[in-house]
């Protein structure tokens, strides 16, 4: 089984430490795949492949396997995986439905203006299964995740962009005032990330143009607010600033927290145990187990 990986986008461009690394890319043929070019280590220092432990901290917009080639540090990528803005999704929905049949009382937790966390998943899955969803539902909740990743980069665009999401449905609760959230709050999130990598997928024209990089830059972050329509209704999002973050993003974000809500549970070891189970289903979903 493949243990070494690199994430970078499409075009082979990886980004870690502030570093930027250009890959050439495996080309797929009849027999299978042709690897990249060898990656000799340089100015950059030594080409950075991590593990599928790692992959879960920075899964990145494609995934490709790596190995390391001689004693000198080199390496090079062997092949392509089946990782995609839609297996982000997936992935992202299968650490909330674990995790949510492992915490008590996390399924059942009802949302504002109705509904509960684990028809919500159930929803998305169905959505990207075959479209057939409770679109409303999800795209109130999928507003609900943009406002509150909002409200994390900047208290004021995020609180605009909550109130405007809120306000443009009639309901006025603030879901992150709830107390009966607090004890639940992990869940909760990693539920806001996937169906916020669900959304990515349903709508992608939300997505800054161009090559879809995510960079958290804070000079491209703004206080105005603007408003898109969409199928799933209104979004409020921060005018010029980052806008809708890529479905890699929500991922891990998902995965994290999912992570979390297991290690509020159970302690550190209930964490650990999740992470190992995240591993293998990450392994799944790139198509390498």
């Amino acid at each position: 089984m493949p243990d070494r990986f690199v994430a970078a986008d499409s075009e082979g461009l990886q980004h870690y430490e502030g570093k930027r690394r250009q890959w050439p890319l495996p080309v797929p043929d009849a027999a299978g795949w042709i690897p990249g070019d060898i990656v000799e280590p340089d100015e950059l220092g030594s080409p950075q492949v991590f593990s599928a432990t790692e992959l879960l901290d920075e899964p990145g917009e494609r995934v490709f396997v790596a190995e390391l080639v001689g004693e000198t540090g080199a390496a090079r990528l062997v092949s392509g995986t089946l990782w995609s803005e839609l297996t982000a999704a997936m992935f992202a929905l299968d650490c909330v439905e674990h995790v949510l049949s492992i915490v008590p009382g996390s399924a059942e937790a009802e949302l504002p203006g109705g509904g509960t966390l684990g028809p919500i998943i159930a929803s998305a899955r169905q959505y990207l299964a075959d479209g057939g969803a409770d679109t409303q539902k999800l795209g109130f909740v999928a507003r609900i995740a943009a406002a509150r990743r909002l409200r994390r980069e900047s208290t004021t665009i995020g609180d605009a962009a909550f109130t405007a999401a809120t306000q443009a449905e009639g309901k006025g609760v603030d879901i992150w005032s709830d107390p009966a959230w607090e004890t639940l709050a992990a869940a909760r999130d990693a539920v806001l990330a996937a169906v916020e990598a669900v959304r990515h997928v349903a709508l992608p024209f939300l997505t800054e143009r161009g090559t879809r990089k995510y960079e958290a830059r804070e000079d491209r972050k703004s206080a105005d607010v603007d408003e898109v329509d969409t199928p799933w209704g209104r979004f409020a999002v921060g005018g010029g600033g980052l806008k809708y973050v890529p479905s890699w993003v929500s991922a891990r974000d998902a995965a994290e927290r999912s992570r979390q809500a297991a290690a509020d549970l159970g302690g550190t070891e209930a964490g650990e145990a999740e992470r190992v189970w995240q591993v293998g289903q990450l392994l799944e979903r790139l198509g390498v187990e």
